[in-house]
């Protein structure tokens, strides 16, 4: 779903291209990546952003959230079940299906089921 916002630079048209979200000290932080008409790259958290654009995001993710289902981030054809992150390593922790996350070596990754 095509999803524009101003630019935080120069307030031209700018499209949100990924939305994410990384550890925080107080949980998880959404973020975004943008790309604007005029050539400028963002990756920021939400809540840095003007507050129409955040009421516009969380307006959106509000409406697709009910019927929108996370891919596996390996194959991209099955639901995801499961996060994976690297042991030990501060990597963000990514979507994977109970068929991918069987072939990864348990000594390497931290997988853990999506909350229910």
């Amino acid at each position: 779903m095509l999803t524009v916002i101003s630019c935080p630079d120069c307030t031209v048209p700018a499209e949100v291209t990924e939305r994410f979200s990384l550890p925080g000290t107080g949980g998880p932080v959404d973020h975004v990546a943008l790309s604007c008409a005029a050539g400028h790259h963002f990756r920021m958290a939400v809540d840095r952003l003007p507050a129409p654009a955040q009421q516009q995001l969380a307006h959106q993710r509000a409406r697709t959230r009910a019927g929108t289902r996370q891919l596996c981030i390996h194959c991209q054809q099955n639901p995801a079940g499961f996060w994976v992150s690297r042991r030990g390593g501060t990597v963000v922790r990514r979507p994977w299906c109970l068929s991918c996350s069987q072939q990864l070596d348990r000594g390497l990754c931290d997988v853990t089921p999506f909350a229910g």
